[in-house]
């Protein structure tokens, strides 16, 4: 079974509860705000903190760890000791490798995934209308955009993204049960020069293979 980490990297979740959709009230606005702040988005580094609580709010786990993401579609997530996962993509191939059950699973990157929260940073936002709900509020010093799918079908139901300024600060999912997902970031590095070395996984020696198709 994939672990937390990798849940809440491409959030695979069921249906939703009906009530995220009918809370929603579109804003044309606040999506252009959206895009405008996303389009020059072209590579970011930040550590990471990432915690998971059930619809009461409590805590169910919590783990921390770096993450660089490119675009079109690259990411490097690094979640630290005990919960030690790292997460690879170069935007044709994604490979998550679990080091304590000596484990690679290698899956295509494909339109599923690309369309997936944590990739919204790095991935195609032209035209965010057609494909959201999406609304903006003031938050103390941070602004935070509300995304709703307009596909009863989407892989999740309702992300949040903070910003500072242009600077992202945080990342909320919803999954099928009522459970958050929370991604706080700090040393944000936004387009900065990355070796695409990075995005090159070599498969460690000795390790099972897992391909998933």
């Amino acid at each position: 079974m994939l672990k937390f980490v990798f849940r809440s990297l491409l959030l695979l979740a069921l249906a939703a509860p009906a009530f995220l959709h009918a809370a929603s009230v579109h804003d044309p606005a606040a999506s252009r705000k959206l895009e405008k702040i996303l389009s020059p988005l072209s590579s970011l580094h930040a550590n990471f903190s990432q915690t998971l609580t059930d619809g009461e709010g409590y805590e169910l786990q919590s783990v921390t760890g770096t993450m660089t993401v490119a675009r079109p579609g690259k990411v490097y997530w690094k979640t630290a000791p005990p919960f030690e996962q790292l997460v690879v993509s170069d935007a044709t191939t994604l490979w998550l490798y679990d080091q304590d059950l000596e484990q690679v699973t290698v899956r295509p990157f494909n339109e599923d995934i690309a369309e997936t929260p944590a990739v919204l940073l790095i991935g195609r936002v032209e035209n965010l209308e057609q494909k959201y709900r999406v609304s903006n509020v003031l938050e103390g010093k941070d602004t935070v955009y509300t995304l709703v799918p307009l596909n009863d079908s989407a892989l999740y139901q309702k992300i949040t993204l903070a910003f500072r300024g242009e600077t992202p600060r945080a990342m909320s999912l919803w999954d099928t049960l009522g459970q958050r997902t929370r991604i706080e970031f700090t040393d944000v590095a936004v387009n900065k020069p990355i070796d695409d070395s990075l995005f090159a996984f070599v498969i460690p020696e000795g390790v099972d293979v897992l391909h998933d198709h």
